[in-house]
């Protein structure tokens, strides 16, 4: 295993600021195309002409993976050879851990390539690629395009070649560092405009510029960051953490953090529209706020636990009821479907966005 010590305050993981900005669209992928093949081609994959999202379910500490389909409401199930107890995903790839120090991947079988004026929607068979054990319990998980990246408690870092994954293989690269101001990295997001990462008392935006990366701190209010995970729509530029403050809503390429107060939240994520934000609450109430002013745009009562976005909807996963809100955020938050799951969706995100 090849790991990399982020050594003290200065310094970020090198791979997960370009696995933030490198390009979207890389010929190893075979998303170009040849003479022989359509662009757009990928061996082994069924390209679409729409995006076929699943929300991808699992009851904690169980040893079942579910895919809800979103367009014929089936659902397959996979077994996976760890309880799970944390969920996270990257649009293709789902990472489940034990709470500690195993990791299990599993391809979706679902995802979108961006090509930034343009996207291709593909579909194959969703599949379990294997387990890591790491040295430590497992912090952090981000992948996107190239690499996936694993902080475990320390500070040490792990690095997958994420095309590898692309064709069922787990490997393992060298990692690196560079020069950013982050005392006790913790949650991190990939958007268009950059990658941000939440540190102790501000947050670091890392671009990608013609002659490297270029890191950036982004300051909010009162010096202080939550360490809730990011909500974000895929694809965009913003993306949303809260505290018991209130909701934290950040724009990558404007380099902006913008507060919202609000009082016993459980989950936030921003629809990417620049004037809005979304948050649930432990009541079971959904609020739309406005950024600029605070004002509650709309709300819902959505029981649940659990938020997550794409372009068009928002869905909320209610545990006890066994059941997942899919919410129309541009309609009042509107209930479009009440999707009936099989098992407690205690852990639930989107793929295939």
């Amino acid at each position: 295993m090849i790991i990399s010590r982020l050594l003290g305050a200065t310094m970020l993981s090198a791979a997960l600021a370009l696995s933030a900005c490198s390009p979207l669209n890389p010929n190893k992928s075979g998303e170009e195309g040849s003479a022989a093949e359509p662009h757009g081609f990928i061996d082994g994959a069924e390209e679409l002409s729409e995006p076929h999202s699943a929300i991808a379910y699992t009851t904690r500490g169980a040893r079942t993976l579910h895919l809800l389909d979103l367009t014929t409401t089936a659902t397959t199930d996979l077994t996976l050879t760890h309880p799970v107890e944390t969920l996270i995903e990257d649009g293709r790839f789902l990472y489940t851990t034990d709470g500690d120090r195993t990791l299990e991947i599993t391809d979706a079988g679902v995802w979108t390539v961006d090509h930034t004026d343009h996207v291709h929607y593909y579909r194959a068979s969703a599949r379990t690629l294997g387990t890591l054990t790491l040295a430590a319990k497992i912090t952090t998980i981000a992948g996107n395009d190239a690499h996936t990246t694993i902080t475990t408690a320390g500070g040490r870092l792990t690095v997958l070649d994420r095309r590898a994954l692309e064709t069922g293989t787990i490997t393992e690269l060298p990692a690196g560092a560079f020069q950013a101001p982050c005392e006790t990295p913790g949650e991190s997001v990939v958007l268009r405009g950059g990658t941000l990462t939440a540190c102790q008392d501000h947050w670091v935006r890392v671009k990608h510029t013609t002659t490297g990366s270029e890191a950036e701190v982004l300051r909010g209010p009162g010096g202080k960051v939550p360490s809730s995970p990011f909500g974000s729509r895929p694809r965009s530029n913003e993306a949303a953490q809260f505290d018991s403050t209130g909701i934290w809503s950040l724009n990558a390429p404007k380099a902006t953090v913008q507060h919202v107060p609000a009082a016993n939240l459980i989950a936030a994520a921003s629809p990417a529209d620049g004037k809005s934000v979304l948050a649930l609450d432990r009541s079971g109430t959904l609020r739309s706020y406005d950024l600029k002013t605070g004002d509650v745009l709309a709300e819902a009562k959505v029981p649940g636990t659990s938020l997550t976005l794409d372009i068009n909807r928002a869905y909320v996963a209610d545990p006890d009821a066994r059941v997942i809100h899919e919410i129309d955020y541009r309609d009042n938050l509107r209930t479009a479907r009440t999707l009936t799951v099989e098992q407690r969706p205690d852990l639930a995100v989107e793929v295939g966005r």
